[in-house]
C-alpha cells in the first residue's frame, strides 16, 4: 500500500473528472453519515442510573488528594 500525504491526496481529488470528484464526494458523505449513525448507537442512555447514587467513603477518601489546590501551581 502507498503511503500518501494529505497534499498528495489533494492534489489527487483535484486532477478527478468532475464527475469522479461529485462522486467521491458522494461516497465520503455517506461514509460520514454511517459513521455518525454508528457511533450514536452505541452510546446507551443512563436515566436509568438516576436515583442510584450511593455515597462510597472509600472512594470519597480516594480522590480527597484531587480535591486539593496547590497553590503553587493555581497562580
Amino acid at each position: 500500500m502507498a503511503v500518501s500525504t494529505i497534499t498528495e491526496i489533494e492534489h489527487a481529488i483535484e486532477r478527478l473528472p468532475k464527475t469522479e470528484a461529485a462522486r467521491l464526494a458522494a461516497w465520503l458523505a455517506a461514509f460520514l453519515s454511517r459513521s455518525q449513525a454508528a457511533s450514536v448507537a452505541t452510546h446507551h442512555d443512563l436515566d436509568s442510573l438516576i436515583g442510584t447514587w450511593r455515597d462510597d467513603p472509600a472512594f470519597d477518601s480516594a480522590i480527597q488528594a484531587f480535591e486539593q489546590v496547590d497553590e503553587a501551581v493555581s497562580k
